[in-house]
Protein backbone atom coordinates (compact mmCIF):
# COMPACT_ATOMS: atom_id res chain seq x y z
CA UNK A 1 0.00 0.00 0.00
CA UNK A 2 2.82 2.25 0.85
CA UNK A 3 4.40 1.54 -2.77
CA UNK A 4 1.02 2.38 -4.05
CA UNK A 5 0.66 5.34 -2.46
CA UNK A 6 4.01 6.43 -3.42
CA UNK A 7 3.03 5.75 -6.93
CA UNK A 8 -0.18 7.46 -7.00
CA UNK A 9 1.74 10.74 -5.75
CA UNK A 10 4.48 10.58 -8.63
CA UNK A 11 2.64 10.22 -11.46
CA UNK A 12 0.61 13.94 -10.96
CA UNK A 13 3.94 15.53 -10.59
CA UNK A 14 5.17 14.26 -13.85
CA UNK A 15 2.52 15.07 -15.66
CA UNK A 16 1.83 19.07 -13.74
CA UNK A 17 5.69 19.37 -14.96
CA UNK A 18 4.70 19.19 -18.88
CA UNK A 19 2.35 22.47 -18.74
CA UNK A 20 4.73 24.56 -16.57
CA UNK A 21 7.68 23.98 -19.11
CA UNK A 22 5.55 25.24 -21.87
CA UNK A 23 4.11 28.11 -19.56
CA UNK A 24 8.24 29.26 -19.53
CA UNK A 25 9.01 28.50 -23.11
CA UNK A 26 6.14 30.32 -24.13
CA UNK A 27 7.51 33.45 -21.87
CA UNK A 28 11.22 33.19 -22.84
CA UNK A 29 10.03 33.19 -26.44
CA UNK A 30 8.29 36.03 -27.82
CA UNK A 31 6.01 35.39 -30.86
CA UNK A 32 7.27 35.67 -34.55
CA UNK A 33 4.98 39.06 -34.85
CA UNK A 34 5.72 40.75 -31.63
CA UNK A 35 8.80 43.00 -33.10
CA UNK A 36 8.15 45.04 -36.60
CA UNK A 37 9.42 44.31 -39.26
CA UNK A 38 12.24 46.38 -41.36
CA UNK A 39 10.19 48.45 -43.88
CA UNK A 40 8.04 48.68 -40.70
CA UNK A 41 10.58 50.20 -38.82
CA UNK A 42 11.95 52.38 -41.28
CA UNK A 43 8.72 53.81 -41.76
CA UNK A 44 8.13 54.24 -38.33
CA UNK A 45 11.92 56.26 -37.90
CA UNK A 46 10.81 58.36 -41.32
CA UNK A 47 7.50 59.27 -39.52
CA UNK A 48 9.08 60.28 -36.26
CA UNK A 49 11.90 62.50 -38.22
CA UNK A 50 9.21 64.32 -40.22
CA UNK A 51 7.10 64.82 -37.30
CA UNK A 52 10.31 66.35 -35.35
CA UNK A 53 11.27 68.97 -37.83
CA UNK A 54 8.09 70.09 -38.49
CA UNK A 55 7.46 70.72 -34.65
CA UNK A 56 10.88 72.62 -34.92
CA UNK A 57 10.22 74.64 -37.76
CA UNK A 58 6.90 75.84 -36.31
CA UNK A 59 8.98 76.90 -32.91
CA UNK A 60 11.46 78.43 -34.98
CA UNK A 61 9.05 80.86 -37.05
CA UNK A 62 6.69 81.49 -33.78
CA UNK A 63 9.36 82.36 -32.18
CA UNK A 64 11.13 84.94 -34.74
CA UNK A 65 7.44 86.39 -35.32
CA UNK A 66 6.75 86.58 -31.27
CA UNK A 67 10.33 88.09 -30.53
CA UNK A 68 10.28 91.65 -29.78
CA UNK A 69 13.58 93.71 -31.34
CA UNK A 70 15.89 95.04 -28.54
CA UNK A 71 15.12 98.92 -27.75
CA UNK A 72 18.84 100.84 -28.65
CA UNK A 73 20.34 102.44 -25.58
CA UNK A 74 20.16 106.12 -25.51
CA UNK A 75 22.86 108.51 -26.30
CA UNK A 76 23.76 110.64 -24.23
CA UNK A 77 24.07 107.52 -21.39
CA UNK A 78 26.02 105.47 -23.92
CA UNK A 79 29.62 107.04 -21.59
CA UNK A 80 28.05 105.31 -18.35
CA UNK A 81 28.83 101.26 -17.24
CA UNK A 82 25.37 100.67 -17.25
CA UNK A 83 24.05 102.01 -20.46
CA UNK A 84 24.91 98.26 -21.94
CA UNK A 85 23.00 95.96 -20.71
CA UNK A 86 20.95 92.70 -21.77
CA UNK A 87 17.77 94.76 -22.73
CA UNK A 88 19.22 97.10 -25.01
CA UNK A 89 21.56 97.26 -28.28
CA UNK A 90 24.43 99.81 -28.08
CA UNK A 91 23.98 103.14 -30.22
CA UNK A 92 26.45 102.52 -33.12
CA UNK A 93 28.85 105.14 -34.66
CA UNK A 94 27.39 107.99 -36.37
CA UNK A 95 23.97 107.25 -34.85
CA UNK A 96 21.94 109.35 -32.14
CA UNK A 97 19.37 106.68 -30.03
CA UNK A 98 16.71 108.58 -27.99
CA UNK A 99 14.30 106.49 -25.96
CA UNK A 100 15.03 103.29 -27.84
CA UNK A 101 14.75 104.82 -31.57
CA UNK A 102 17.55 104.94 -33.82
CA UNK A 103 18.59 108.35 -36.29
CA UNK A 104 21.46 108.49 -38.43
CA UNK A 105 23.29 111.59 -38.66
CA UNK A 106 23.71 113.73 -41.60
CA UNK A 107 25.07 111.73 -44.75
CA UNK A 108 24.51 108.28 -43.39
CA UNK A 109 21.35 106.61 -43.44
CA UNK A 110 20.25 103.82 -41.57
CA UNK A 111 20.91 99.89 -42.58
CA UNK A 112 19.93 97.65 -40.31
CA UNK A 113 21.59 98.12 -36.69
CA UNK A 114 24.06 100.26 -38.36
CA UNK A 115 24.48 103.51 -39.51
CA UNK A 116 26.57 103.22 -43.56
CA UNK A 117 27.58 106.73 -45.45
CA UNK A 118 24.88 107.93 -47.79
CA UNK A 119 26.39 106.93 -51.55
CA UNK A 120 24.03 109.59 -53.21
CA UNK A 121 25.53 112.41 -50.69
CA UNK A 122 29.45 110.69 -51.03
CA UNK A 123 28.76 110.53 -55.31
CA UNK A 124 28.07 114.16 -55.01
CA UNK A 125 30.86 115.90 -52.99
CA UNK A 126 32.84 113.68 -55.16
CA UNK A 127 32.00 115.38 -58.17
CA UNK A 128 31.36 118.81 -56.52
CA UNK A 129 35.01 118.75 -55.71
CA UNK A 130 36.50 117.47 -58.94
CA UNK A 131 34.35 120.47 -60.91
CA UNK A 132 36.26 123.13 -58.19
CA UNK A 133 39.43 121.00 -58.93
CA UNK A 134 38.85 121.75 -62.52
CA UNK A 135 37.79 124.92 -61.93
CA UNK A 136 40.82 126.33 -59.87
CA UNK A 137 43.40 124.60 -61.65
CA UNK A 138 42.79 125.55 -65.10
CA UNK A 139 42.80 129.21 -64.35
CA UNK A 140 46.05 128.45 -62.25
CA UNK A 141 47.69 126.51 -65.40
CA UNK A 142 46.52 129.42 -67.75
CA UNK A 143 48.34 131.78 -65.07
CA UNK A 144 51.57 129.54 -65.61
CA UNK A 145 51.53 129.83 -69.25
CA UNK A 146 50.05 132.93 -70.22
CA UNK A 147 50.44 134.80 -66.83
CA UNK A 148 46.91 135.81 -67.54
CA UNK A 149 44.12 135.43 -64.54
CA UNK A 150 43.81 135.29 -60.77
CA UNK A 151 45.51 133.02 -58.50
CA UNK A 152 44.03 132.98 -55.48
CA UNK A 153 40.53 132.61 -55.36
CA UNK A 154 37.85 133.44 -52.04
CA UNK A 155 36.22 130.09 -50.77
CA UNK A 156 33.16 132.74 -50.42
CA UNK A 157 32.92 133.24 -54.16
CA UNK A 158 33.14 129.61 -54.53
CA UNK A 159 30.22 128.85 -52.00
CA UNK A 160 28.06 130.96 -54.79
CA UNK A 161 29.06 128.99 -57.59
CA UNK A 162 28.14 126.00 -56.18
CA UNK A 163 24.63 127.16 -55.35
CA UNK A 164 23.78 127.85 -58.84
CA UNK A 165 25.78 124.44 -60.01
CA UNK A 166 23.58 122.21 -62.38
CA UNK A 167 24.43 119.40 -60.20
CA UNK A 168 23.10 120.11 -57.01
CA UNK A 169 20.10 121.06 -59.13
CA UNK A 170 19.95 118.11 -60.40
CA UNK A 171 20.02 115.62 -57.72
CA UNK A 172 17.69 117.54 -55.97
CA UNK A 173 18.87 117.52 -52.45
CA UNK A 174 16.92 119.57 -49.80
CA UNK A 175 18.38 122.49 -48.23
CA UNK A 176 19.57 120.70 -45.91
CA UNK A 177 21.68 117.87 -47.35
CA UNK A 178 22.66 120.28 -49.84
CA UNK A 179 24.66 122.34 -47.04
CA UNK A 180 25.98 119.56 -45.35
CA UNK A 181 26.86 118.17 -48.89
CA UNK A 182 28.56 121.29 -49.77
CA UNK A 183 30.80 121.36 -46.66
CA UNK A 184 31.91 118.30 -47.09
CA UNK A 185 33.04 119.09 -50.55
CA UNK A 186 34.61 122.36 -49.01
CA UNK A 187 36.30 120.49 -46.43
CA UNK A 188 37.97 117.87 -49.25
CA UNK A 189 39.00 121.22 -51.30
CA UNK A 190 40.97 122.29 -48.09
CA UNK A 191 42.77 118.97 -47.93
CA UNK A 192 43.53 119.36 -51.56
CA UNK A 193 44.47 122.61 -52.86
CA UNK A 194 46.64 125.58 -50.50
CA UNK A 195 44.66 127.93 -48.23
CA UNK A 196 45.63 131.10 -47.02
CA UNK A 197 43.89 134.13 -44.86
CA UNK A 198 43.95 137.82 -46.37
CA UNK A 199 43.73 140.92 -44.44
CA UNK A 200 40.79 141.09 -44.02
CA UNK A 201 40.09 137.52 -42.58
CA UNK A 202 38.43 136.09 -45.85
CA UNK A 203 40.01 132.28 -46.62
CA UNK A 204 41.03 132.06 -50.01
CA UNK A 205 41.91 128.90 -52.31
CA UNK A 206 44.65 128.31 -54.91
CA UNK A 207 45.52 124.91 -57.07
CA UNK A 208 49.40 124.02 -56.21
CA UNK A 209 51.45 123.76 -59.21
CA UNK A 210 52.17 120.26 -59.43
CA UNK A 211 48.41 119.60 -59.58
CA UNK A 212 47.71 122.33 -61.80
CA UNK A 213 50.65 121.21 -64.46
CA UNK A 214 48.21 118.05 -64.99
CA UNK A 215 45.62 120.77 -67.07
CA UNK A 216 48.01 122.97 -68.76
CA UNK A 217 47.22 122.81 -72.99
CA UNK A 218 49.49 120.98 -74.96
CA UNK A 219 50.56 123.85 -77.35
CA UNK A 220 51.47 125.76 -73.51
CA UNK A 221 54.22 122.78 -72.20
CA UNK A 222 55.50 122.57 -75.48
CA UNK A 223 56.36 126.09 -75.56
CA UNK A 224 57.66 125.96 -72.00
CA UNK A 225 59.69 123.36 -72.80
CA UNK A 226 61.48 125.20 -75.52
CA UNK A 227 62.38 127.85 -73.75
CA UNK A 228 63.67 125.89 -71.14
CA UNK A 229 65.74 123.90 -73.39
CA UNK A 230 66.73 127.08 -75.91
CA UNK A 231 70.34 126.14 -75.65
CA UNK A 232 69.89 122.88 -76.43
CA UNK A 233 67.12 122.76 -79.06
CA UNK A 234 68.90 125.57 -80.99
CA UNK A 235 72.15 124.22 -81.99
CA UNK A 236 70.19 120.62 -82.78
CA UNK A 237 67.61 122.36 -84.66
CA UNK A 238 70.11 124.38 -86.33
CA UNK A 239 72.71 120.87 -87.51
CA UNK A 240 69.10 118.93 -88.42
CA UNK A 241 68.63 121.62 -90.88
CA UNK A 242 72.06 122.25 -92.67
CA UNK A 243 72.42 118.33 -92.55
CA UNK A 244 68.99 118.29 -94.52
CA UNK A 245 70.17 120.82 -97.01
CA UNK A 246 73.18 119.10 -97.57
CA UNK A 247 71.68 115.91 -98.20
CA UNK A 248 69.38 117.48 -100.56
CA UNK A 249 72.00 119.15 -102.57
CA UNK A 250 73.66 115.90 -102.91
CA UNK A 251 70.61 114.44 -104.09
CA UNK A 252 69.87 117.15 -106.54
CA UNK A 253 73.71 116.90 -108.07
CA UNK A 254 73.33 113.04 -108.48
CA UNK A 255 69.94 113.29 -110.28
CA UNK A 256 70.91 115.80 -112.29
CA UNK A 257 74.25 114.14 -113.61
CA UNK A 258 72.76 110.87 -114.10
CA UNK A 259 69.73 112.80 -115.85
CA UNK A 260 72.35 114.59 -117.80
CA UNK A 261 73.82 111.51 -119.10
CA UNK A 262 70.76 109.96 -120.40
CA UNK A 263 69.81 112.86 -122.26
CA UNK A 264 73.29 112.80 -124.11
CA UNK A 265 72.48 109.26 -125.11
CA UNK A 266 68.73 109.92 -125.96
CA UNK A 267 70.02 113.02 -128.08
CA UNK A 268 72.89 110.94 -130.14
CA UNK A 269 70.18 108.14 -131.01
CA UNK A 270 68.42 110.73 -132.32
CA UNK A 271 71.22 112.60 -134.26
CA UNK A 272 71.91 109.80 -135.61
CA UNK A 273 69.21 108.71 -136.78
CA UNK A 274 68.54 111.46 -138.37
CA UNK A 275 71.55 111.62 -140.55
CA UNK A 276 70.63 107.58 -141.90
CA UNK A 277 67.62 109.26 -142.70
CA UNK A 278 69.11 112.42 -144.46
CA UNK A 279 71.35 109.74 -146.56
CA UNK A 280 68.88 107.64 -147.70
CA UNK A 281 66.60 110.33 -148.92
CA UNK A 282 69.88 111.97 -150.72
CA UNK A 283 69.50 115.34 -148.82
CA UNK A 284 66.00 115.44 -148.84
CA UNK A 285 65.91 115.50 -145.39
CA UNK A 286 67.88 117.95 -142.93
CA UNK A 287 70.40 116.36 -140.84
CA UNK A 288 70.04 118.91 -138.47
CA UNK A 289 67.96 119.21 -135.92
CA UNK A 290 66.29 122.63 -133.82
CA UNK A 291 67.78 122.39 -130.18
CA UNK A 292 64.59 124.14 -128.64
CA UNK A 293 61.95 121.12 -130.63
CA UNK A 294 64.83 118.39 -129.04
CA UNK A 295 64.16 120.44 -125.78
CA UNK A 296 60.84 120.04 -125.66
CA UNK A 297 61.07 116.81 -126.54
CA UNK A 298 63.26 115.13 -123.90
CA UNK A 299 62.73 117.00 -120.79
CA UNK A 300 59.85 116.59 -118.73
CA UNK A 301 57.44 119.55 -117.72
CA UNK A 302 58.80 119.79 -114.33
CA UNK A 303 62.38 119.50 -115.70
CA UNK A 304 62.18 122.26 -118.02
CA UNK A 305 61.92 125.05 -115.38
CA UNK A 306 65.05 123.86 -114.45
CA UNK A 307 67.73 125.87 -116.78
CA UNK A 308 71.01 123.95 -114.87
CA UNK A 309 70.24 120.46 -116.48
CA UNK A 310 69.68 121.67 -119.96
CA UNK A 311 73.11 123.83 -119.97
CA UNK A 312 74.79 120.57 -118.43
CA UNK A 313 73.90 118.97 -121.28
CA UNK A 314 74.88 121.22 -123.91
CA UNK A 315 78.06 121.82 -122.45
CA UNK A 316 78.86 118.13 -123.14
Amino acid sequence: MSSTRSGRHRRPSSSSSVPSNSLLKSIKEPPHNFFPSKDEFLRLVAVLAIASSVAVCCNIFFTLINRQPKPFCDSHNSHSPDSISDFCEPCPINGECNQGKLECVRGYRKHGKLCVEDGDINETAKKLLKWIEIHLCEAQAQFLCDGLGAVWVREDDIWKELDGHDLVQNVGLDNGTFMYTKQRAMDAVGRLLETRTDPHGIKELKCPDSLAEHYKPVACRIRQWLSEHALIVFPVSTLLIGCTVLFWKVRQRQYISSRVEELYHQVCEILEDNALLSKRENGECEPWVVASRLRDHLLLPRERKNPVLWKKLKAL
